[in-house]
């Protein structure tokens, strides 16, 4: 069970203060989005510009570290919540422990020159390499990391039915396809399973979708709200005692 962007729905995207939420929660992990800072830094945060979740505006490649910290990425969603800075890679490491980390790279080295390297650079001086999982749109990328580091786990991200990317999956060394629910169908999984792929899925909304993901045998949830997902789990649990 994966917070989205850490708790999505409780607390600002992408930030150390959401991802202690969603631990407090009881994830399992946290999922969050990567891009390079112009002077190389990895941070972390979802858009390729900075305006829609903090109050700066600009490209986060043409801006430099410094310059990133210096925006407030909490005030937009919530007077509560300012203060909330775009943290680095290694901040969410040494200050959000004890969790799985699956980590979108939002570019590979076609926009973000040598990313790979550095997210496993990152990964192994933090000394959690068992516990994070690569995932991007960008197959490149993942495949980049397959080549690199074939100890890390990989994972695709796609908009389609899972059949029509098993095969992209097993070329770039991709053991997961991170799916979107609102196009998984009944046989999805099992196709995968047969071919010894793991199922994702993300975009649900409410627990019917959950109790829909459980049924068809889905390895993983990612939430913006996971405490819908936890209920049930834990629910299911007490029932079979």
């Amino acid at each position: 069970m994966f917070g989205h962007r850490g708790v999505k729905g409780h607390a600002p995207e992408n930030t150390l203060e959401g991802f202690r939420v969603a631990k407090d929660l009881g994830v399992d992990g946290i999922e969050f989005d990567v891009h390079m800072s112009r002077d190389g830094h990895l941070v972390v945060i979802h858009d390729d510009d900075v305006e829609r979740t903090t109050n700066g505006r600009g490209l986060v490649r043409d801006m430099t570290l410094s310059q990133l910290k210096m925006l407030d990425a909490g005030v937009k969603f919530g007077k509560e919540w300012k203060g909330a800075k775009i943290p680095t890679v290694e901040e969410v490491f040494s200050q959000i422990e004890g969790l799985k980390y699956k980590i979108e790279i939002k570019h590979g080295s076609s926009v973000y020159d040598g990313i790979e390297e550095k997210v496993i650079s990152a990964v192994e001086t933090a000394g959690v390499t068992n516990r994070v999982r690569i995932t991007s749109f960008d197959y490149n990328a993942i495949y980049n990391m397959h080549k690199l580091k074939r100890r890390i786990e990989l994972g695709i991200i796609i908009r389609g039915r899972v059949g029509w990317f098993t095969g992209i999956a097993k070329r770039v060394g991709a053991k997961w396809i991170q799916a979107n629910y609102d196009l998984l169908e009944p046989g999805d999984v099992s196709t995968a399973h047969r071919k010894g792929i793991n199922i994702g899925v993300w975009g649900l909304r409410d627990g019917k979708s959950v109790e829909n993901c459980l049924r068809m045998g889905v390895d993983e949830l990612t939430l913006d709200y996971p405490e819908v997902a936890l209920r049930l789990i834990k629910r299911k649990a007490v029932h079979k005692q």
